[in-house]
This record gives C-alpha cells, structure tokens and sequence, in this order.
C-alpha cells in the first residue's frame, strides 16, 4: 500500500470517528433533557398522587398512569388527523412530481411520504426528510426532479411555519399576562424574556432555511453559488454525488415554481388538520380550559413549537420540543405534569404511525444496495477473449 492510498483511507476513519462523535454528544443531550423532563414532571404532580421512591420514578408512574386513563375515542381521531395530514402530504408531492412530467402511484407515494417522515424523527434537524426523493425510486422518479419537487414544498412548509410561528408569539404576548411568562420563564437575557427568546430562535432557523431552499427554487444564480462552492477541491469530495444533479436541478426547478398555488393551498389545509390533531390529543388528556377563543392557540401553537424540532442538537429536537410544549402550554394554564405527558404522546403519536414507512425504507435500501452489488460484479467481470 502506497502512502497516496494510505491518505484517503486516514481521513476517511477520521470522518467517521466525527460522525460517532457528533451522534453519541445527540444521544447523550436527548436523554439529558428527557431526563430532566421526568424529573419536573416528578417535582409538579398532583399532591394526592401515590410518590415513588425517586422524582424521576415519580415522573414515570404519574405519566404512565396518565395515559392509562386517555379517552381513546379522541386519541384515535388524532391518528386520523395525522393520517389525514400525509394523505394531503402525499397528494401534494405527486402535483408538484406531475409538473416535472413524472407520474407516480398514490400508493406508493404515501409509503415513501411516510418513510421520509420517518427517517426525519430520528435525524438532527429533520433533516432526514430530504432522503424523500429516495423512496421514489421504485417508481423511477429521477433524483433531480425528485429532489426538486421536496427542497420546493419544504419552501413553503417552512415558509408557513414562520408565519404561525410569529402569530403565535402574538397571540400569547397579547393575551398571557406578563406575570404569567415570568412565572413560567422567570430567566431574562438582556432584558428579553427567555421564553421568548427560545421561540424567536426557532422563528429564526425556520426562516433561514426557507429563505435558502427559497434561493434554490428561484434563483438559478443561488444554485450557480453553491455549485461552485461545493466543487471546491476541499469539498468536491464529500458532495460529488449531489453536485452531478444539480444542472438537472436548475431545469426541473423552474417546473417546480408552476405548482406553487397548489403547495400553498394544500399546507394550509395540512396545518389546520395539524391542529385538530393537537386539540384531539388535548381532549384525550383532559385539557379542556382552551375553549371558545383559546381553541386556536392549538392551530397558532404547534407550527411554533414544531420549528423547535429544527434546532439540531438532538435527533429530530428530541427533548427540546417537549420543553417547549410544556412552557407554551403553561403559559395556558395547562399544569407542568400534563402538558409534559401531552408533548410526549404528541411525539409518539407521530412516530408510531411513521413506522408505516418502514417496509419502504428497507426496499429502497435493499434496490441500492442490490444495484451497487451488480455494478460491483459488471466492474470485476474479465473483459472477454477476442
């Protein structure tokens, strides 16, 4: 072995020791917070309810007991509101596909919708959504197109959640007391409450990236940029794979901008289902005071706190999301220990109905892998005798 063989494979085992490195720090952050979840709900529950040993314990036996006592008649219609949500997602992709002149099968779309969603729960930043395009594969949708079709509808999802993000610190700065936000984020940072400057953080991300993925739909110069950037030889290494899509990219991204009327349309529509969702999950709990006006702090809320999960620390903002439930939902007088057992629930629900999109994710690994395997032999095969 050569020592110009020996560099790459150094710098290759450095990687990788960077990408264990960042994903144990994730995990050991996640169960941090979740632990310290536990351990307030364990320090706030009902006085009359049986103690454990431990706060943490405590925690635990007061959230299990919670969720024995659901009203599954209204946790069962947030299953279907959520179903509802990637039915719209489904139908959303296959328009914005059709304006690329790519046909697909509904079916197999909502697989693949599901799987990205899935692949999103367990990835910094839900990051993972943009492997989409990969799940369409066995309907041989192209990648650029594919890739195009998510980075546009992702424009706009982060576009709207900006918008319910800022109208829901509206709300609540115009309607919470201002005792009440103390009471709840008694911490100030320059004078700015800390509550709220955790939602202006994750308004902040939100608009970042749609104002980046914005650039990619529209500008063909912003995508020009980038690919210069990215070929860098310091970086053409590690994005080789993307940069070869991204002249198709360009054309298909202009195809892309035709459907925007109908993305619009159809999140709006996927947001209000979303907060049906969130107010069935706070009936099936009992948190019924949000009534009359206060029932659309769920429809303003949850765009706000879902922008939490984008803060990349933990995968999917595992923990950092709940926290920001509990604190919004306490500035609605929801008690500490029910608004953790309803961030929790909120989560689970997501996930166990995202695992729909598994048997997709092992087929679409499965045909790349496959694929790779056939290439492998085609470059082994001996070139044949004349």
């Amino acid at each position: 072995m050569t020592s110009a063989d020996i560099v790459p494979e150094v710098n290759k085992k450095s990687s990788n020791s960077r990408k264990w490195l960042r994903l144990t720090l994730e995990i050991v952050f996640m169960v941090a917070i979740l632990v310290g979840l536990l351990y307030y709900v364990g320090t706030t529950v009902p006085s009359e309810f049986k103690p454990s040993e431990t706060t943490i314990l405590r925690g635990v036996d007061y959230i299990y007991t919670r969720l024995l006592t659901i009203n599954v008649y209204y946790l069962a219609l947030a299953f279907l509101m959520y179903f509802g949500i990637n039915v719209l997602f489904a139908i959303r992709l296959r328009r914005v596909l059709a304006k690329n002149d790519v046909k697909t099968v509904f079916g197999k779309t909502l697989l693949a919708q599901y799987a990205g969603m899935l692949t999103s729960d367990v990835t910094p930043g839900r990051s993972g959504y943009i492997l989409t395009p990969v799940y369409l594969r066995d309907q041989d949708v192209p990648t650029s197109k594919g890739l195009s079709s998510v980075l546009g509808i992702q424009t706009f999802e982060f576009l709207i959640k900006v918008i319910g993000g800022i109208g829901a610190v509206v709300f609540l700065v115009a309607y919470v007391p201002a005792q009440t936000w103390y009471n709840i984020f008694p911490t100030e940072i320059l004078g700015v409450n800390i509550g709220l400057l955790v939602a202006i953080l994750g308004i902040s991300l939100m608009t970042v990236g749609a104002l980046v993925l914005a650039a990619f739909t529209w500008s063909k110069r912003a995508i020009s940029i980038f690919d210069r950037v990215a070929n860098s030889r310091f970086l053409k290494r590690f994005t080789g794979g993307l940069m070869g899509k991204l002249d198709e990219y360009k054309e298909s991204a202009g195809s892309t901008r035709k459907a925007i009327p109908e993305i619009i349309v159809l999140t709006l529509f996927c947001w209000i289902l979303k907060g049906f969702e969130w107010w069935l999950l706070g009936y099936a709990l009992g948190i019924s005071q949000l009534t009359g006006f206060w029932w659309l702090a769920f429809f303003l809320i949850h765009p706000l706190v879902t922008a939490l999960a984008f803060i990349p620390i933990t995968p999917a903002g595992i923990g950092v999301q709940e926290f920001g439930i509990l604190g919004i939902l306490g500035l609605l007088g929801t008690p500490a220990s029910i608004a953790v057992v309803f961030a929790l629930l909120a989560r689970g629900l997501l996930v166990f109905e995202d695992l729909i999109g598994l048997p997709q994710i092992v087929k679409s690994t499965s045909l790349i892998f496959s694929k790779k395997e056939r290439q492998a032999e085609i470059t082994r095969e001996p070139p044949k005798p004349l």
